[in-house]
């Protein structure tokens, strides 16, 4: 006779049918409390990607970028203070150790999860934004006595936290810190961070829904104000340390687009070139070394800043909205205003000799002078023209320009040759210049891009009135 007790003991030890769906499908689910997968369910990273709260993310972000740093520090130490033979012992521990030992998900882990579910928001809401308003026909979105007083429009609530939370107290250096310990993120951390900055920066300035966001832009545009310097430097130590082989390229990249971000708007602009200190210590760098680089990519991308600093409000946008038209005008100003006070330090020190130089390579010599051209045929660099085009000095770096064997090269100086040629005020030291070399210039110049003339008019007229004003000097 069977003992009922016994009997108990089996039926209590007896798993239920569909017992390991308690808790929900997990892949390896159950409730078994060594599961690797379970531990990994357990630290919450899967939950962040339905998080709706923008503080909580923002407040996780923080956490996890000092956690990073503090690891990073850490086994910085350890890298350094490890003998061979103490690794090699650590190592073969860890490997008897790891069966028993919990998986769990590293700070880094986590913090690019929160970047990356924040960025989805952001975009994800400009998308509804921006399918909303392509069908609306109301033409207003906002009022100048309360900027987020929106209406019938759902104002854009995950950007408007966003940057509130930035600007708060408890957040208000997260920004600065992300960027200037951007090469020790992960690499998709390193893509979220400026895809964040450079959307939030610039979220008000195109679409049919932009007016919806110009308050929030301008309010991110003032807190990177604030800022300036602590988000500015870090960008171009991203540069620094490319250039001491310390650097991935996708981290100068990153600094590159955010840096010019920021100078699509007047009041950062400004606050670059209105003093020489800054220009010394945000652009000259550009000049100097970052755009001679032999990293291709890097020395691209550091052209591009130069191109957007000493090109600004030149960029011939089709835009015909009068407030775009007016901030074009006023960052035109500006450049100017800049280019003329620090005249020779830009040109004469910097440009010309490491931009212009027979050993500079193709690509940085020829946006140099795609550079110079836009700016001497600006009409509000009119000063800086009439400067740059009486230097019997810059008329020789030119020709010899036009002499180069890249035919782009010589098609790019041929648009800078002509101002010095249209100039009707011409020195007299440029003018015996041009004098002097007027039967070899004209020949050369009759055979130069021959094959463009057909197909290009407007080419060919100005080749034909340059030959024969030299002629007639």
């Amino acid at each position: 006779m069977s003992n009922p007790n016994n009997s108990n003991t089996t039926t209590s030890t007896t798993p239920k049918p569909f017992d390991w769906l308690h808790g929900g499908l997990f892949f390896g689910g159950g409730n078994n409390n060594n599961s690797n997968n379970n531990n990994q369910k357990d630290d919450g990273i899967d939950r962040i990607d339905s998080e709706k709260d923008v503080n909580a993310l923002l407040d996780g972000i923080n956490d996890n970028l000092q956690a990073t740093l503090v690891l990073t520090v850490n086994t910085e130490v350890v890298t350094t203070t490890t003998t061979t033979t103490e690794t090699s012992v650590a190592t073969a521990s860890n490997a008897n150790n790891t069966s028993s030992s919990t998986i769990t998900t590293s700070p880094s882990e986590f913090l690019a999860a929160r970047l990356a579910r924040l960025r989805f928001l952001l975009y994800d809401e400009r998308r509804m934004t921006s399918t909303s308003s392509s069908s609306s026909s109301q033409p207003n979105y906002y009022n100048d006595n309360n900027p987020f007083s929106l209406g019938r429009v759902t104002i854009p609530s995950v950007a408007l936290s966003t940057v509130q939370g930035l600007a708060s107290a408890h957040h208000a250096t997260l920004i600065p810190q992300l960027v200037r310990h951007l090469a020790v993120l992960p690499f998709e951390s390193r893509k979220h961070v400026a895809a964040i900055f450079n959307y939030l920066l610039v979220c008000g300035l195109d679409g049919t829904d932009r007016e919806l966001y110009i308050p929030i832009m301008n309010a991110f545009r003032d807190y990177v104000g604030i800022h300036f310097d602590d988000i500015l430097q870090p960008t171009l130590l991203g540069y620094q340390n490319s250039h001491d082989g310390s650097t991935l390229t996708d981290v100068v990249l990153h600094c590159g687009s955010m840096y010019r971000s920021c100078f699509r708007h007047v009041t950062l602009y400004r606050e670059l070139v209105t003093t020489t200190d800054r220009v010394r210590r945000y652009i000259f760098p550009f000049l100097e070394v970052y755009a001679t680089l032999p990293n291709f990519d890097v020395s691209s991308d550091a052209m591009e800043n130069v191109k957007a600093v000493m090109t600004a409000g030149c960029d011939g946008s089709d835009n015909e909205n009068d407030d775009d038209a007016a901030t074009q005008q006023e960052l035109s100003e500006l450049s100017a205003a800049f280019l003329t006070r620090d005249y020779e330090a830009v040109w004469d020190e910097r440009f010309n000799p490491n931009l212009l130089s027979p050993d500079t390579n193709y690509m940085t010599k020829r946006v140099a002078l795609q550079i110079l051209s836009t700016v001497l045929l600006t009409r509000s660099n009119y000063a800086v023209m009439i400067r740059y085009v009486n230097s019997r000095a810059n008329l020789i770096v030119v020709m010899k320009l036009l002499r180069d064997t890249s035919p782009h090269i010589t098609l790019d100086a041929f648009h800078v040759f002509k101002v010095f040629v249209a100039n009707p005020n011409k020195l007299p030291e440029v003018e015996k210049i041009l004098s002097d070399n007027s039967q070899k210039l004209c020949s050369y110049l009759e055979t130069l891009h021959q094959d463009k003339e057909p197909t290009d008019p407007q080419f060919a007229e100005e080749k034909k009135l340059i030959i024969a004003t030299i002629r007639n000097l």
